[in-house]
């Protein structure tokens, strides 16, 4: 098999060419094997089985397979493979033997491409197996009248051609001159010869010969670049010079290599491994490499360098509305403003998702890193297009500095990502600097975050419920579900610590089933002693909406408990609404179609949803204890801005609720507005299950 079939196959067993596998392995008669070292999934084609000579069992293993290899060869093969891994080659190239179940020795050659994961270690690897057997046997056999031809194929890869320096002639093989493009009866003298060679590398190549011939040398190897139409293609030669008893050359033996596709190739593969494909930025490990060597340079010359970590805010909830088109979209947007406002010098990476990272060199002051921070911020304040919608998207930013934050560039890169989750802790949409109390909020939140995932498993959730009055009856109409963390060690945890790093970390979709359907079961207990309905209250987050999985969760919740849907309330936040997807509004629709009530929670804190509120399924309004605890009050607008939504909820047919009343006058300024229910201290605090159970008794 000649090389250049040899590289076409290896190309076509590049991931994703499987047709081109199959097809190539019939042509050339080569087998193949693939080892996925991450998942240690091992495939052996039917060819490579021929090849190895044995009824290979399917569930095959890499021992098994290795232990086919020949004693006498073993050791060899062993070592060549721990020198290409420890290396890191990219190809492995060797010949070996196996025992045939007969007794009889195969020669096999194998060649393998190696994949590295990011850590160092292999990923996966793609083995063509060759059998070259026959080729040994004539190899051997050949005598030493036949040695200029066993010298050719040894070296010969793709094209050859020779010059007899005594019989001043050349030959070249059918595969050389239609490489070069040169006519097939083709017969130059050594003056013809070089007009291959383009004129501008001319000089460069005779000098290359001259050089060799004067030392001897026995092997060279160069590179031409011929044009041709708007590209050029790349030559390989690789030149084996034999010389006479005087030290004059006697002949020349060469192959020549059209590299062009493989350079591009690797170009491809360079590229790929160093810069992000959607953004054309630089990705995490060229941008790791960019800042060590900005910090070793800012190491000798004693300045600074700043670097930054920015990340957009709301991205998830556009990439859910509007699709993964709509959300690469924007990141290629972003990553333009970022070019506009960043200097030329300045590396501007992709980190993954919705995460980029800056390096900034040679900073003076420890104010220009937040002065270049807040253009950023300012750059995104204007909307981005982007599937023909106007999208809004701030950006949160953290900043670390050198040498005063880091000393390498993990160092920097976490002590920034301690400063960016700052930045969205205090509301996103701004810069924050690193400090060191911010490293421990992070290694402290890294451990409530562990604690977090196994608080369901281990029965440390407990939900605490606060009752709801009816304002003009005083009876009982139901409760809110507060989600409570009953720490082993740390005690009762409080929300404001939890409920912010489970929306973080996406644990509120399962710790908000696990709510619904343990809030169902109170629901189901309270309402076989009740004598009138009670209404039970669970929070949703906006993150149990992708996926479509919530109604269903629902309607588990409710028939695992025997609970009636008008015993349950959802309560959902304006910015849900606002979001605007289809995606929203269908659950929300499905959810009342089953009986069950959705209530706006903390209405009219932030936004304003007015025009929303006839789109969707809401038939509750709850006003927020930000204005309650100013009442009765003629101080402020919060006398006026209750008034009007009890107006905007009595216009709709909506039932209001007022949260946080904890004084009689509160309460008597409700009842005269027309506000039917009410919660809060006044009431009564959120308590466990098992003690609510004072109200249900109460007359």
């Amino acid at each position: 098999m000649t090389a250049l079939v040899q590289r076409e196959v290896l190309m076509a067993a590049q991931p994703g060419s499987d047709d081109c596998l199959r097809v190539a392995q019939h042509l050339v008669e080569v087998g193949f094997i693939r080892w996925d070292a991450a998942q240690d999934a091992l495939h052996v084609s039917l060819e490579a089985r021929a090849m190895l000579g044995h009824a290979l069992a399917d569930d095959l293993g890499v021992a098994e397979l290795v232990g086919l290899i020949g004693s006498s060869d073993a050791s060899r093969i062993h070592a060549l493979w721990s020198e290409a891994l420890a290396r890191r080659h990219a190809m492995v190239d060797a010949e070996f033997s196996v025992a045939l179940a007969d007794g009889s020795i195969r020669h096999l050659r194998g060649v393998a491409l190696c994949e590295y994961a990011d850590h160092g270690g292999l990923n996966r690897c793609t083995i063509g197996l060759q059998d070259v057997s026959a080729q040994r046997a004539m190899l051997h056999a050949l005598s030493e009248s036949e040695a200029r031809l066993e010298e050719a194929q040894e070296i010969a890869q793709f094209g050859c051609w020779e010059w007899d320096y005594t019989r001043k002639q050349a030959r070249f093989s059918a595969a050389t001159l239609r490489m070069l493009r040169l006519p097939p009866d083709w017969n130059p003298d050594m003056r013809e010869i070089l007009t291959v060679v383009p004129e501008d590398q001319r000089d460069w190549v005779l000098a290359l010969y001259k050089d060799a011939f004067d030392k001897r040398l026995t092997t060279l190897r160069y590179e031409v670049r011929h044009a041709e139409g708007e590209g050029f293609r790349e030559i390989h030669t690789v030149a084996r010079i034999s010389y006479g008893p005087k030290g004059h050359p006697r002949r020349l033996l060469a192959t020549v290599q059209d590299i062009t596709e493989m350079k591009s190739y690797r170009r491809q593969l360079h590229s790929l491994s160093f810069f992000d494909p959607l953004t054309e930025l630089p990705n995490r490990a060229l941008f790791v490499d960019r800042l060590s060597q900005a910090l070793i340079d800012a190491s000798w010359h004693h300045q600074q360098v700043g670097t930054l970590l920015l990340d957009l805010d709301r991205f998830k909830d556009i990439n859910d509305s509007l699709g993964h088109g709509a959300g690469d979209d924007l990141l290629k947007q972003a990553s333009q403003r970022l070019r506009q406002v960043l200097r030329d010098y300045d590396t501007i990476a992709r980190l993954g998702g919705d995460e980029f990272a800056v390096v900034l060199p040679d900073v003076r002051q420890a104010t220009d890193l937040g002065s270049i921070a807040n253009k950023v911020i300012s750059a995104f304040t204007a909307p981005f297009t982007v599937s023909g919608n106007d999208v809004f998207v701030t950006v949160s930013i953290g900043g670390a500095l050198y040498p005063s934050d880091g000393q390498d560039a993990n160092q920097l890169l976490q002590h920034a990502d301690a400063a960016l989750y700052h930045a969205k802790g205090q509301g996103r949409n701004n810069f924050q600097f690193y400090s060191r109390d911010l490293t421990a909020q992070a290694s402290a939140r890294l451990t409530m975050e562990s604690e977090l995932h196994k608080a369901i498993e281990r029965e440390e959730l407990e939900l605490h419920y606060q009752p709801k009055f009816d304002l003009a009856s005083g009876g009982l109409v139901g409760a809110e579900a507060l989600m409570r963390w009953n720490h082993p060690v740390r005690g009762m945890v409080s929300p404001v610590q939890f409920i912010p790093l489970a929306e973080d970390t996406g644990l509120i979709v399962p710790m908000g089933a696990w709510a619904l359907r343990t809030a169902c079961q109170a629901a189901a207990e309270w309402n076989a002693r009740s004598s009138r309905p009670l209404k039970i209250a669970v929070n949703l987050s906006a993150r149990q909406f992708p996926g479509g999985e919530l109604v269903k969760t629902v309607q588990e919740a409710l028939a695992a408990a025997n609970c009636q849907p008008q015993w349950l309330e959802l309560e959902i936040t304006e910015s849900l609404l606002l979001d605007g997807r289809d995606e929203v509004r269908g659950t929300l629709e499905a959810l009342s179609q089953l009986g069950i009530t959705i209530a706006i929670d903390d209405f009219g804190t932030g936004y304003s949803a007015l025009s929303y509120l006839t789109r969707f399924p809401v038939q509750i309004l709850k006003i927020d204890r930000a204005f309650i605890k100013e009442l009765p009050s003629d101080r402020g607008n919060a006398e006026q801005l209750v008034k009007a939504i009890v107006s905007l909820g009595q216009s709709l047919n909506m039932a209001l609720v007022a949260e946080g009343v904890e004084t009689k006058e509160q309460a008597d300024y409700l009842s005269g507005l027309g506000c039917e229910v009410v919660q809060g201290f006044l009431y009564g605090r959120p308590v466990a299950q098992s003690a609510f159970g004072q109200w249900l008794d109460a007359p």
